[in-house]
């Protein structure tokens, strides 16, 4: 099933959104173009993943910044501890599996 646009309903008035086209610098069709000289075994991918993996993980935590707390159930800082280590292997899973193509984009720029 393909969607091609959504309505969202915000303060009584109906928004449309249109459906995304891929970008052109580093959309899924330049990935698929240079994925011919990516070679993912090599050190130089690994450490592009992990910096990818470190920027993803910066951006959940700046989104968890703007949850704001209950103050119901705190955990304190065995919570933050390990809400922390929890993020780290959701960025970790996040990388390694939806493809945002920045660990790409940089190993095709380190490598040339």
């Amino acid at each position: 099933m393909t969607i091609d646009s959504a309505t969202l309903a915000y303060q009584n008035r109906a928004l449309q959104v249109p459906k995304a086209q891929p970008a052109q610098g580093l959309g899924a069709g330049s990935r698929a173009r240079g994925s011919a000289g990516i070679d993912r075994s090599s050190k130089l991918y690994e450490q592009c993943q992990e910096f990818e993996s470190i920027f993803v993980n910066m951006m959940l935590k700046e989104m968890r910044a703007t949850v704001d707390k209950s103050g119901l159930i705190d955990g304190g800082q065995a919570e933050e501890i390990f809400s922390d280590m929890l993020y780290d292997e959701y960025a970790k899973d996040m990388t390694a599996s939806a493809g945002f193509g920045l660990a790409d984009a940089v190993y095709l720029e380190l490598s040339r």
